[in-house]
């Protein structure tokens, strides 16, 4: 027994996958970002659109955070040797 928390395969695979699908959609929001700012629109539309682009990829960013920190907390907790 090393005294730390040992996640089952199957939670840890899912806690991996759900990071992975958040890092996925802050990448397509980035590609996104920049096809609208390359693009010859112009206007308060597309003013907009990158606002809520960005919006968004604060939102996916502080889900990413928070996938991290709750696994942090719960490793903390059932650290035996603190």
């Amino acid at each position: 027994m090393t005294g730390r928390l040992t996640l089952p395969p199957q939670d840890m695979r899912s806690l991996l996958d759900v990071q992975r699908e958040l890092r996925r959609i802050g990448v397509n929001i980035n590609q996104i970002a920049r096809a609208l700012n390359t693009a010859v629109l112009e206007g308060r539309v597309l003013d907009l659109e990158i606002a809520e682009l960005a919006a968004f990829r604060r939102e996916v960013r502080a889900h990413l955070a928070g996938v991290r920190d709750g696994m942090a907390g719960q490793l903390a907790y059932w650290d035996l040797d603190a």
